[in-house]
């Protein structure tokens, strides 16, 4: 039950931003497709999602987002 109500993984600022460096500094995709990919079955809970369900490594810089991210 709880699988179904609950995301295994849900998009993370630290991943969104590592895909948009590959994609937009690096002419990478891929980065970008995996992400995709994996947001586009957050109930799945499958071994490709693992890496994405970490939180971010710990910083002594407050993280600051804006609107629209």
């Amino acid at each position: 039950m709880m699988r179904h109500s609950n995301p295994a993984v849900i998009s993370r600022n630290h991943r969104v931003e590592e895909a948009l460096e590959a994609a937009v500094n690096q002419g990478d995709y891929s980065v970008l497709e995996r992400l995709l990919n994996v947001l586009s079955q957050p109930y799945a809970h499958s071994p490709e999602q693992e890496e994405y369900t970490t939180l971010p490594e710990p910083s002594d810089r407050p993280y600051r987002t804006f609107c629209g991210t």
